[in-house]
């Protein structure tokens, strides 16, 4: 049947009783008769309609004018929404939903065909990870471990590529185009000292009744992380951020495709955590570079302190950037202040070994600042 004939079929059809839509009261009313080819679900103006049937018209009672109509279907891949104007008695739409579920289908059953296996860098070697790391910092003119001046933290070339983010049962693609920098370890006490010493702040955060310089800064927010990347900006005069939350699982697992980037179980002394068997578990932060750095050599990617990155929360990773890029945007809002929630990433000293995996996410008002909660830098390279 053309698309004509359907629209002829749907104009002259009776099927389907009355399904009035609770709507304030008007002068004028119009009748909306919506068929669709495939099996769907509807919202009018916001309302709960419930399903409509594939080939089974239903007919809705709406206020003359503009009205929004959205459509979904039973699986969720496609949705179409639109606004209905009219002030004709009576209108006929069909919706096609059916070709373009179809082809949403198949990409779908070609992406998991893609992420059944390893991708990009989980293909690499640990040697070939470090030779990458090599060419990459050759293409950028730095040294694959560098500090740009005295004030600044020690950084590690990270070469591009692809991999897959998330739960073993969850992962998507990500795509990183160019090399970035990383800190190679959290910023410290000694580095958050000499940002005071400048004079472009004045917060010193407690240091919890623990001492040495060596110890990663904690009691910082999301919004003094961002101050320092600013600052350090402003020294270096090179573009120092805080990472995207793809960036920083891509770093963190460095090619591994295992729960934690040494393997499948926590074992002993492999990081400060809960259970981890380190002198520090539980009692406080450890030293940064107190243990075995991944392939890439970067430490304490897990454990220690928990890290702000870049992206603003996300219940789920449904519209995330595939580019590694930041989701800064629509995050949800916390109550606290109406701000939004940020992502931390990591573990810390005193959490469960499950909430240390590379692939765990926590959300916290960015103003939150505690004993658990630090961050690393950074560095745009290109």
């Amino acid at each position: 049947m053309s698309n004509e004939q359907h629209e002829d079929h749907l104009k002259n059809s009776n099927f389907g009783g009355e399904s009035p839509v609770n709507t304030a009261a008007t002068p004028k009313q119009v009748a909306l008769l919506l068929e669709s080819d495939m099996d769907c679900f509807l919202t009018v103006n916001g309302d709960d309609q419930g399903q409509l049937d594939k080939n089974t018209p239903r007919r809705f009672f709406l206020p003359a004018g503009s009205n929004l109509i959205n459509a979904i279907t039973q699986d969720g891949l496609v949705e179409k929404e639109w606004v209905q104007a009219s002030d004709n008695e009576e209108v006929a739409n069909l919706i096609y939903l059916a070709e373009e579920h179809a082809q949403a289908l198949a990409k779908l059953r070609e992406q998991k065909e893609e992420l059944s296996g390893p991708l990009g860098i989980e293909c690499w070697s640990v040697e070939q990870i470090q030779l990458e790391q090599m060419a990459a910092a050759t293409e950028v003119g730095l040294a694959k471990v560098f500090r740009d001046g005295p004030d600044a933290p020690e950084m590690v070339v990270i070469p591009a590529g692809s991999y897959r983010m998330g739960e073993v049962s969850n992962k998507h693609k990500v795509a990183i185009a160019r090399p970035f920098a990383v800190g190679k370890y959290l910023v410290t006490m000694a580095e958050w000292k000499r940002f005071v010493v400048s004079g472009e702040t004045t917060y010193s955060p407690a240091d919890n009744g623990w001492v040495g310089d060596n110890l990663p800064v904690t009691n910082v927010n999301f919004i003094h992380a961002r101050a320092y990347v600013r600052w350090l900006s402003a020294q270096t005069g090179k573009n120092y951020r805080l990472l995207s939350e793809a960036e920083w699982e891509y770093a963190c697992r460095a090619g591994s495709v295992t729960e934690y980037y040494w393997g499948d179980e926590l074992g002993k002394n492999n990081c400060n955590c809960q259970d981890s068997k380190s002198e520090w578990s539980c009692k406080r932060a450890s030293p940064v570079g107190s243990f075995a750095p991944n392939a890439l050599g970067l430490h304490d990617m897990l454990g220690n302190v928990w890290e702000w990155v870049e992206d603003a929360w996300h219940d789920t990773y449904r519209g995330a950037p595939a580019d590694g890029k930041a989701w800064s945007s629509d995050g949800a809002i916390s109550t606290l202040g109406n701000q939004e929630w940020r992502v931390l990433r990591g573990g810390s000293w005193m959490i469960d070994p499950r909430d240390v995996r590379s692939a765990v996410r926590f959300m916290s008002d960015q103003s939150s600042r505690n004993a658990y909660t630090g961050f690393r830098v950074a560095r745009t390279l290109a």
